[in-house]
């Protein structure tokens, strides 16, 4: 098998993936809620993405067809954008741990006596009566649950630097 067919081939097993998680992310209203408040990842970005990288696939693809070298160095410059917008895309849509904001300082409150046991004081309090009734109940079954929805991803991101690194390996062996 050449490089540029195990480059196309890579090429459309990463256009998949990135498929499933478009629809996925159009379907669960990531578009109208980005939209509605300004939050996320600007559609320009992901839709730049997965339009840089259809191109590119076209690109290979007539390639593959012509054995015309300048399209394949186009097509690695197409994968080389569809990436930079992909790391985009995942930049922007990593949660980054942020603190609260303290807001403004508010007086020092008096203490509170303690009133009688048994009194729920504030909604932190866990109560004796609370673990013993967890302690008297069966046990419920727990299922171990594996999820591998942040795989889906991660294979995508795989199979995008394997595409970019056959594609020019492929480039690269035209001489």
């Amino acid at each position: 098998m050449s490089t540029g067919l195990a480059a196309l081939i890579a090429w459309l097993l990463t256009a998949g993936i990135g498929g499933y998680m478009l629809r996925t992310w159009v379907a669960r209203g990531g578009l109208r809620r980005q939209r509605a408040t300004g939050v996320g990842v600007p559609p320009a970005v992901v839709f730049g993405h997965a339009g840089a990288a259809l191109v590119g696939l076209t690109v290979w693809i007539s390639y593959l067809s012509s054995g015309w070298r300048p399209l394949a160095w186009i097509g690695v410059v197409l994968v080389c954008a569809a990436i930079s917008l992909g790391i985009c895309t995942v930049t922007l849509w990593t949660p980054y741990p942020v603190r609260p904001d303290p807001g403004p300082a508010q007086p020092a409150q008096p203490a509170q006596p303690a009133g009688p046991p048994g009194e729920h004081h504030d909604m932190f309090t866990v109560t004796d009566e609370m673990i013993a009734s967890l302690l008297a109940g069966p046990s419920p079954a727990r299922r171990r649950r594996v999820h591998l929805l942040p795989l889906v991803p991660a294979a995508h991101g795989l199979a995008a630097l394997t595409t970019f690194m056959l594609t020019v390996l492929a480039a690269l062996s035209l001489r």
